[in-house]
């Protein structure tokens, strides 16, 4: 498994990480309107904290000493990837601006302290496509063009 590889991983395992605190804080403030101990933020750090830590060390390991950084197919994915991620923008944000008319109805109101929220969502959703694009690249054998 290369940088780019392990890179991906990171970055799903670290959204998965936050969509999960999120849904948990929106559910236990938004929704039951209860305050957090201190012992859920704890676990909530330590998580993020864990994360962290074992991404920065798994991408800063190499498997031999030989590895180069990256190749013309790793960055062919990584191009790929981008313009698979770029073209899932406008589909996320119509999503993201046609979604909360089911949950408010047409005459409701999205308060304003959500929409900063709603938009670092969107940028992990975009960022989870790019990483999924590359796995799925590298899974079908990420050949690149042949000249």
């Amino acid at each position: 498994m290369n940088k780019t590889q392990k890179g991906a991983w990171c970055n799903i395992a670290a959204i998965t990480l936050v969509f999960a605190s999120a849904s948990y804080l929106t559910a236990q403030i938004g929704i039951r309107h209860m305050t957090l101990s201190r012992t859920v933020c704890s676990i909530l750090l330590c998580g993020f904290i864990l994360v962290t830590g074992l991404s920065v060390f798994f991408l800063c390991k190499k498997q031999s000493p030989n590895e180069p950084d990256s190749d013309e197919r790793d960055n062919q994915i990584k191009q790929k990837a981008w313009i698979a991620a770029l073209i899932s923008v406008p589909v996320i944000f119509l999503a993201a601006s046609v979604v909360p008319q089911f949950f408010v109805g047409l005459d409701g109101s999205v308060p304003v302290w959500s929409l900063p929220i709603v938009t670092v969502c969107l940028f992990y959703i975009v960022l989870l496509v790019y990483s999924i694009a590359v796995l799925i690249q590298y899974a079908r054998g990420g050949k690149g063009e042949k000249s």
